[in-house]
């Protein structure tokens, strides 16, 4: 009975993921991320220590995603931040420039699309980074995380209102990306939309990396959608 009961549930959410037509969305934003907190990489024997004091930078991020009609098999949706360049202080002499830069793929489920929207799925994000200063180095780290995302339209005005999380933790260390947004339907399809991201990234030497560093800051853009 309860093997009953699992199969008929994951029948019943693939067919909600794919209760659609084929769609698909794009957006551009403009971003002004403010960065704290430390950060250091150990490479090739030596470890290169940074603190961020609310060093704000200008940045974009895109985004794209794609729907469809096929029953068991996921959406897919990428976020894209390309390499943005903060400025801390070296733990020893002078100033250090650390640049990371983002490509998540998520793999999702719509389980709910009306008034309410409700996706959930795994994301996928690879964050590459370069520290120029005392001494340069690059790394890069492959995260899978957990995907949430919710949204709910406001009646009689073309507006709705959506905020995802991606997450992941694990004794103790853990990351955090969230982005809140409004967006407004313009006309035939293209929208405007301004939100705020939330990035915390807490690493106990896991990949090399030392971190308890914190993104944060608003963003504005146009979207598309189909």
């Amino acid at each position: 009975m309860l093997k009953s009961a699992l199969f008929v549930s994951l029948v019943g959410v693939s067919v909600a993921s794919a209760a659609t037509i084929l769609g698909f969305g794009a957006e551009v934003n403009y971003y002004s991320p403010t960065v704290s907190g430390n950060f250091s990489y150990t490479g090739n024997g030596t470890t290169t220590s940074t603190h961020f004091s609310d060093d704000t930078q200008s940045s974009y991020q895109l985004s794209a995603y794609l729907e469809h009609p096929l029953p068991m098999l996921p959406n897919l949706r990428i976020d894209y931040t390309p390499e943005t360049t903060f400025s801390g202080a070296d733990s020893s002499i002078g100033t250090n420039n650390v640049s990371f830069k983002q490509l998540d793929g998520t793999l999702y489920y719509e389980l709910l699309d009306n008034v309410v929207d409700l996706d959930v799925g795994v994301t996928f994000k690879a964050l590459d980074g370069k520290i120029e200063g005392s001494v340069n180095q690059d790394f890069n780290v492959l995260i899978p995380m957990v995907y949430l995302s919710t949204g709910i339209k406001i009646p009689a005005l073309p507006i709705h209102v959506v905020g995802d999380v991606k997450y992941v933790g694990y004794h103790g260390d853990s990351m955090t990306d969230a982005r809140l947004k409004a967006i407004w339907d313009i006309v035939a399809g293209l929208q405007a939309q301004a939100g705020l991201r939330y990035e915390s990234m807490k690493i106990d030497n896991r990949e090399n990396i030392n971190a308890d560093v914190t993104f944060k800051g608003p963003f504005i853009g146009l979207g598309y959608a189909f």
